[in-house]
């Protein structure tokens, strides 16, 4: 070999950058139906932005219609299902739209099914129509649109409709009817009888490791696996594994409340959508899907915490033009005044009261309403459940869902940063020699207050 001397050696090393917390991953729970091409209880990752989830769940299916929901307003996070098999003895929930007499004029009239903006129909009629023919036509426009979650059949003006997923979820999809014709009555039979869900024992267990930052679970799903799932993760050992679980719940205000104060964890948020009982209105005062609402929550707030992610459009910005981009200094920005522009509004006199709000909030449940302006759906104070401490004493602490956000982005930035900064370095007691993987206590405190002024 050539003499080469004298002997240099000149080492190229990596320079010493910042770690940034893990990207966000939305995890949605629900039921699929027989078209499905997904199995039953396995978790599917990384869902794309090209419709999969119509084939993956079945087009109709209450799963593909959350997972749709959220795609809408959010196609830069990563999101993963569990799709579930309907329960093999469970019973799909019916109702009913049922038009008597002829028409003895032109007119239109519009059912709407589970969501105002998805799925409403609107009948034609035309003058001398009998009722069977006026059925007729809403069964077939309901038929055409293949993403609808309820089926319908017409006899003699009778339209049937049937929930697509069998079990609870059925029972919640609203039936509304507007605008009428001379010579026809319209009535509605409210959707109902839907039984038992899934099994949703050890549902989770195909997760592993992964780490959900947003878990999508079903508003008629007990909340037990849930909590277990993400209360067992929100401290653990060498690791950061903490998320928050989201479900929209239809139902009184009385029974909401009541709900709330049975829950009491941080790592859950349950927004209160109002239940309506009118003669031709059943169901919920938001009339969009409650795991819709849910599923457009979780898009938004995973955007929110993307790093560089464009949330202009979300966030109200005008005194702070660096809150327009997402990642983690967003987690500490209130929820309040969210819009959710792809909600109905509520009508007048539908939703919750002010104080019905505030006694809301003070069991744990969130809602979303109208703004001032009434032209827009926006978040009222996002609230966890928890209430009580360990010992049971009222404690604050995770009130609001930014008091969880904000911690939890900072520990996962010290933690992986800690990782990263003492990869292999040796504890002294002394002093540390300069150009050696060194630390003692005043290193240490100088690395976590470079990391506290970073954040």
């Amino acid at each position: 070999m050539p003499v080469s001397q004298p002997d240099v050696t000149i080492n190229i090393i990596p320079a010493q950058t910042e770690i940034s917390n893990e990207p966000q991953r939305v995890l949605f729970v629900g039921q699929q139906t027989s078209a499905a091409t997904a199995t039953s209880g396995a978790l599917t990752q990384n869902i794309q932005n090209n419709s999969e989830e119509d084939t993956l769940y079945g087009e109709n299916s209450a799963l593909a219609g959350m997972i749709r929901a959220a795609k809408e307003l959010n196609q830069i996070t990563r999101m993963d299902a569990i799709g579930l098999d309907d329960n093999g003895g469970a019973v799909a929930a019916t109702g009913d739209v049922t038009f008597v007499g002829t028409a003895t004029e032109s007119g239109v009239i519009t059912v709407i099914v589970g969501s105002e903006l998805n799925h409403k129909f609107e009948v034609s009629v035309a003058d001398t129509d009998t009722a069977t023919t006026i059925g007729a036509a809403l069964a077939s426009l309901i038929t055409a649109d293949t993403k609808a979650p309820i089926t319908a059949a017409n006899v003699a003006g009778v339209v049937t409709l049937t929930a697509v997923n069998a079990g609870l979820v059925g029972n919640f999809i609203a039936i509304k009817v507007t605008g009428a014709v001379a010579g026809v009555t319209t009535t509605i039979g409210a959707m109902s009888g839907g039984t038992t869900n899934p099994t949703l024992t050890n549902v989770f267990d195909v997760v592993g490791d992964t780490r959900y930052q947003t878990v999508i679970w079903p508003g008629v799903f007990a909340t037990t696996e849930l909590n277990s799932f993400l209360g067992d993760r929100f401290n653990v050992t060498n690791d950061v594994l903490d998320g928050v679980g989201f479900q929209t719940v239809t139902d009184t205000f009385a029974n909401l409340q009541t709900l709330g104060n049975t829950e009491d964890t941080q790592t859950l948020v349950i927004i209160a959508n109002k239940v309506v009982s009118e003669t031709l209105y059943e169901g919920s005062a938001i009339l969009e899907l409650d795991d819709v609402i849910t599923s457009q929550f979780g898009a938004l707030r995973s955007k929110r915490l993307t790093k560089d992610a464009n949330i202009a459009n979300i966030v109200i910005a005008t005194n702070g033009a660096r809150d327009s981009f997402g990642g983690a200094a967003i987690a500490s920005l209130p929820y309040f005044n969210t819009p959710f522009r792809n909600l109905p509004l509520i009508e007048t006199g539908k939703g919750f009261t002010n104080q019905e709000a505030e006694n809301l909030k003070t069991a744990g449940i969130s809602r979303i309403g109208p703004n001032t302006a009434g032209r827009t759906m926006i978040a009222d104070e996002i609230v966890t459940t928890y209430k009580t401490n360990a010992a049971g004493n009222p404690d604050p602490t995770f009130k609001f869902l930014n008091n969880v956000d904000t911690p939890s982005g900072a520990r996962e930035f010290f933690f992986n940063n800690l990782k990263a900064r003492f990869a292999q370095s040796r504890l002294t007691a002394g002093d540390v020699l300069p150009n050696r993987n060194m630390a003692n206590q005043a290193v240490i405190e100088a690395v976590l207050d470079g990391f506290y002024l970073t954040l």
